[in-house]
């Protein structure tokens, strides 16, 4: 992903400079470090972030070193595109929360590309201007073709299932305030629940029904509905050629998120950039990486005791309390301040 990042930034976004690369791997780095004309290479992530010619962060390393990593360029006065999950709990999330809230400034924004998706991003434009009428139900599919190294059934909900989270909190405009998780294992002697389904109850009425199947075999495949009063709408199909050969019609499925989200990947960077370039505030924000992250952990929970949980989060800091359209109407139909 960091090497994605890298070569996103190097060869598709103006207005911006690869200046050094970090990995652990130090042959890693140098290599794409040469890809990007020739950058600095770290070994030690800290040390680039305080590197004086770098002014911005882009953070792609292991999902536990993100927090540490994102409150330390906070710390330094650093914006900061973080990949998500933005920490491994509400709990750390919650303390980049408060590091930025304290110093009144925003620096972080998570990792959600699929609000940059451009098939996400047509039906999120339908669902604001209430063509389908108010929203009811979002319905989430997110599969992989096989899991990778390390997967648990916490790191199902963690890493893979937190942008499902987001992607229905930014849909419909409405916070999550009870979740049921369930899950089942295609390998049962593993233990592992590579399949799991949520139910969410949102704070303006609404529902979300989300599948996330980490171990699908056939491909990797993300999409997205929304149901309203007066109609529904869809992400648009992958567009690769149907085929019709020897008895059979095929299409094939994109091979991982790499490919299905070219183009969203791409666009979250030019956008990032364009924002620190004019100030302007927009995007997933740390917020956002923590509330997520707090339907996670009562994921986590609810799988483990087959219940219902629900979700109480902190108060809202006034940093982030920027209400959009839809949110100031789920405040009016929901009775509770967001």
């Amino acid at each position: 992903m960091g090497c994605r990042h890298a070569r996103n930034l190097h060869e598709m976004v103006s207005g911006s400079h690869v200046v050094a690369v970090a990995d652990a791997d130090k042959g890693r780095a140098s290599a794409v470090a040469a890809e990007c004309g020739g950058a600095g290479v770290f070994t030690d992530a800290e040390s680039l972030a305080r590197d004086d010619s770098v002014e911005a962060v882009v953070i792609a390393s292991p999902d536990h070193t993100h927090a540490s990593l994102a409150l330390e360029c906070v710390r330094l006065g650093k914006p900061v595109l973080c990949e998500k999950p933005l920490a491994v709990s509400s709990g750390e999330a919650l303390e980049v929360v408060r590091a930025e809230a304290a110093l009144g400034r925003k620096l972080v924004r998570v990792g959600f590309m699929r609000r940059d998706d451009p098939r996400h991003a047509r039906v999120k434009r339908i669902v604001d201007s209430e063509e389908i009428g108010r929203p009811l139900l979002v319905k989430g599919v997110h599969r992989n073709a096989a899991p990778g190294p390390g997967t648990t059934t916490a790191s199902v909900v963690r890493n893979s299932a937190v942008h499902d989270f987001d992607s229905a909190r930014w849909m419909m405009g409405e916070e999550i305030e009870a979740v049921h998780a369930l899950g089942a294992a295609t390998d049962p002697a593993s233990g592992i629940l590579d399949l799991q389904t949520f139910h969410l109850a949102l704070s303006g009425g609404a529902l979300a029904a989300i599948e996330v199947f980490v171990a699908a075999d056939y491909g990797y495949e993300v999409s997205a509905e929304v149901v309203g009063e007066r109609g529904t709408v869809r992400t648009a199909p992958h567009d690769s050629p149907v085929v019709r050969h020897r008895g059979s019609i095929s299409q094939a499925t994109d091979a991982d998120w790499l490919v299905r989200f070219e183009e969203a990947y791409v666009m979250e960077l030019r956008r990032w950039v364009g924002d620190l370039r004019t100030g302007k505030e927009d995007g997933p924000d740390a917020w956002d990486g923590y509330v997520s992250l707090l339907a996670a952990d009562a994921c986590v929970r609810s799988l483990e005791t087959r219940e219902p949980e629900r979700i109480e989060p902190v108060e809202k800091p006034s940093l982030y309390a920027k209400k959009g359209a839809r949110e100031i109407e789920t405040e009016k139909v929901g009775g509770r301040s967001l």
